[in-house]
């Protein structure tokens, strides 16, 4: 399907011009399936990370950086409206990263190995790479959500942005590379 379409837009644009160029580097198998599991994976992590927000507001859990802070910190007021949405975040992060892990080594990168030694490497580094991103993202949620005071959707949509361009990076120059 994706030659087809590629093959489509080389009619539109030609390949030796500007635009034929960038579809022929950025419209690849390789590419798409990249951005279309990414896409599901964010719907996946914002669904939980939703569904566990609204989870924590119903039963009052204020996060737990405000249970192991004392109360009479002066961080504490940083987070006077709760920290959950951090908890929230982390919660949605194993699950995105657990569904990302089993797409793109199946459909992205094709590595259809799952001897232990293999696919325990590539979990290994998978995870190790996801683990710099969620420091990236919970930073970004931090400032955008507690000291810029932005909604806390819009900033975890901006983060994704951010966090699929340095996974897909991670993924392919480190982890499921080409033998």
């Amino acid at each position: 399907m994706i030659k087809k379409i590629r093959e489509l837009l080389f009619k539109l644009f030609k390949e030796e011009s500007f635009i034929g160029k960038l579809i022929d580097k950025f419209f690849t198998k390789e590419i798409v399936s990249y951005v279309f599991f990414g896409v599901l994976t964010t719907i996946v992590n914002l669904a939980v990370f939703y569904l566990t927000k609204q989870l924590f507001v119903l039963i009052g859990w204020n996060g737990v950086f405000n249970t192991i802070v004392p109360e009479d910190s002066k961080i504490v007021e940083l987070f006077s409206g709760g920290s959950e949405y951090l908890d929230a975040n982390l919660i949605a992060w194993i699950a995105g990263v657990i569904f990302a892990f089993v797409t793109n080594k199946l459909f992205v990168f094709e590595s259809k190995s799952w001897k232990p030694s293999v696919a325990g490497k590539e979990f290994t580094g998978f995870v190790g790479a996801r683990v710099f991103s969620l420091v990236v993202e919970m930073l970004g949620m931090f400032v955008m959500v507690t000291l810029l005071t932005w909604n806390e959707l819009v900033a975890k949509l901006i983060v994704g942005v951010i966090v699929i361009i340095l996974n897909y990076i991670f993924s392919k120059l480190l982890i499921f590379k080409k033998k």
